[in-house]
């Protein structure tokens, strides 16, 4: 069963051009399908396609030991896509080369940013545009979870929530729905093998699967560990504070990793996409750079695996913090040119989340509730800044109040 990608309609706008393509992400987020999806739209379009994966040996050999007889091979073709490029040694340098001695569009994949940026993207600056295909979305979810609500919302609600009309909301009924199918969402997440499978056991296993074979066996092999226990112990304590502020010397001493080590792991875990960092914002940008991230997971149902607890939302102390996490990927995705940050003043006073979209800034709090409140934290931003709109992500309440001059939003946030 294909599951149509919303990243699919971005992506085919860039296949008559010269660019090289890398499609990275997450292991098992469907990057394979994906690109094969790119190949027959290529086919489609009347050109000569060839597909490999390097997790064929031979091909990789041929890449890796004479790269001339690969271009020979290469230039019979209009296309030829690469998957699983990160296991290229030197491949940065050398699809440099075949991309300045061909005329052939060249496409990759790859698991990790680590590989294809800090090999691959120095080699091709100018020369490759990168896009990142994520687990599924909750619309891509609900395309074939319940189709019926999929077509309501892609008939009716905005995807840019400060887009969002009031005005347009769905009656209480079908707002209900929507948040039911959001909390089934957030509690096993967007892994594509997971949210296709049927039972909860059956989730929690091919959950188990990925956790074992990537986050215990990838990244144990990319950081050189000879045991996994400080990186599994690193991932729960993680998961157990998503929207906290990362404080570097109290997870270096709970883990026994040294500061440096810890940095590291933290960098390989976000280059790998298990986790995300969001900076704070500030107007004075060096500001800025000294001041602590917060941490959030990709994908909640990793997040909740880690966790061990697959309860349903409504029985948890922890929905408010997996809803912020699902309202930051949420914005990640909606405006992708648009670093996502938060804000906060000595005094503590704090904004879930920041984005400056061109000439403007929007602040968003998740606030997963069904009442109607602006907070003092928020009161403060709109005074120190001035922001034409503010947003206000909900459980189930939309509508408009003004604070000052700033027009505050409230939106639901299964609507996104």
């Amino acid at each position: 069963m294909y599951v149509h990608r919303e990243l699919e309609k971005t992506v085919i706008t860039y296949l008559e051009r010269k660019e090289a393509l890398a499609i990275v992400g997450p292991r098992q987020a469907g990057k394979t399908t994906f690109i094969e999806r790119l190949s027959e739209n290529l086919r489609q379009r009347g050109r000569k396609v060839k597909f490999i994966t390097f997790e064929n040996r031979s091909d990789l050999s041929l890449f890796n030991k004479s790269i001339e007889d690969f271009k020979a091979l290469a230039e019979q073709y209009d296309a030829v896509i690469i998957d699983e490029f990160q296991y290229a040694s030197h491949g940065g340098q050398k699809l440099k080369y075949l991309y300045d001695t061909t005329k052939v569009k060249f496409i990759v994949s790859g698991s990790s940013s680590l590989e294809l940026t800090f090999q691959t993207g120095k080699y091709m600056v100018g020369r490759i545009l990168e896009f990142t295909l994520a687990p599924f979305s909750f619309r891509e979810f609900l395309s074939f979870r319940d189709t019926e609500l999929h077509a309501l919302l892609d008939k009716k609600s905005s995807r840019a929530p400060h887009a969002f009309d009031p005005g347009a909301s769905f009656g209480e009924e079908i707002t209900k729905r929507l948040s039911a199918r959001l909390e089934e969402y957030a509690l096993y997440g967007g892994y594509p093998a997971v949210a296709l499978s049927g039972l909860p056991e059956e989730k929690k296993k091919v959950l188990g699967s990925i956790a074992d074979n990537y986050l215990l066996k990838d990244i144990k092999d990319l950081l050189r560990l000879a045991t996994s226990d400080e990186l599994l112990l690193l991932g729960k304590l993680l998961a157990g504070q998503i929207g906290g502020m990362v404080k570097y010397e109290e997870l270096s001493r709970t883990c026994g990793l040294a500061y440096k080590d810890l940095k590291e792991h933290l960098n390989v875990l976000e280059k790998t996409y298990i986790i995300t960092m969001t900076k704070p914002y500030f107007t004075n940008r060096r500001t800025e750079l000294s001041k602590n991230p917060k941490v959030y997971f990709l994908d909640l149902g990793l997040r909740n695996y880690l966790l061990s607890d697959f309860r349903p939302l409504a029985d948890r102390n922890d929905i408010g913090a997996i809803m912020e996490n699902y309202a930051r990927n949420l914005l990640e995705r909606s405006y992708p040119s648009s670093p996502v940050k938060y804000w906060r003043t000595k005094s503590k006073a704090e904004v879930d989340f920041v984005v400056e979209d061109g000439p403007f800034l929007y602040p968003f709090e998740a606030k997963y509730s069904p009442r109607k409140a602006v907070g003092r934290s928020l009161h403060s931003f709109i005074g120190k800044f001035h922001p034409e709109k503010a947003i206000i992500l909900t459980k189930d309440f939309s509508g408009i109040e003004k604070v000052k001059q700033t027009e505050v939003v409230f939106a639901p946030l299964s609507y996104f």
